[in-house]
């Protein structure tokens, strides 16, 4: 499924279009391979597409949403590790995670509720659960005490399914849910589908295109393209949880 994804994702997508275009460059499929194979990685690099994009992920949720009163936890989903960094023993939390839990650590100030942290080992083979090395870095450098590491899930409807089981033994059946703000519409799809009910306080949403003036936000840029291959991982993940998923945990 990987490997799958890299085809599909700008900017592999668009390589082998103008690779296929260029070999049979001379026949009509050829040059409109080679044009549409350029077209799209020119259109994937634009701050405007990418922003499109992103905002149909974020829009339904807001920042900073009211506080539910029924909620008795913060669950904060894992976003990957780094697994080199000797400056840190060995293994960390990556960027994505880092954000993340640091706005749970805010939260979980603000509000007093306790926190779960969700994440193990995607490849099976990691020195430590994702949900460990949360927990290290709140507890070990931000003094945010952990109540539940959850860490067998190895992807977000796992970290919902796993979850949820955890607060539902402690009794609870509310939780705010942090996460990405463009991946939230996965999460939440997958926490729907269990017994506990979320409320999502999205992290650092990268839709908003106003700091981009006149015409560059249609100049192609590293970071679009980067956010373009973000989002259309997400709505790919949407699409693949909804075939996979929803016969396994479904209503």
């Amino acid at each position: 499924m990987q490997v799958l994804e890299l085809l599909i994702l700008p900017p592999a997508s668009g390589l082998i279009a103008i690779v296929l275009g260029l070999l049979f460059w001379g026949r009509r499929l050829g040059k409109g391979l080679v044009f549409a194979g350029i077209a799209w990685l020119y259109v994937a690099a634009t701050p405007l597409f990418a922003g499109w994009l992103l905002a149909g992920l974020e829009r339904g949720y807001p920042v900073a949403p009211p506080l539910p009163e029924a909620a008795g936890a913060i669950v904060v989903l894992a976003g990957g590790r780094h697994p080199d960094a000797p400056e840190y023993g060995g293994e960390t939390v990556s960027p994505h995670s880092l954000e993340r839990l640091r706005y749970g650590a805010r939260l979980h100030r603000d509000t007093g509720l306790p926190l779960l942290v969700s994440g193990g080992r995607v490849r099976g083979d990691e020195p430590a659960a994702e949900a460990d090395l949360l927990a290290d870095v709140l507890e070990g450098e931000l003094g945010v005490a952990v109540r539940w590491r959850e860490t067998e899930s190895r992807n977000t409807c796992e970290n919902a399914l796993f979850s949820a089981h955890l607060l539902a033994e402690a009794g609870i059946e509310h939780a705010l849910l942090v996460s990405h703000a463009l991946h939230m519409p996965r999460a939440v799809w997958c926490f729907q589908r269990t017994e506990l009910a979320v409320t999502p306080f999205p992290t650092l949403p990268m839709g908003d295109l106003s700091r981009h003036r006149g015409i560059t936000v249609v100049l192609p840029q590293p970071r679009a393209l980067w956010l373009t291959g973000q989002a259309l991982h997400e709505y790919l993940g949407l699409v693949w949880y909804r075939v996979k998923w929803e016969v396994r945990i479904g209503k």
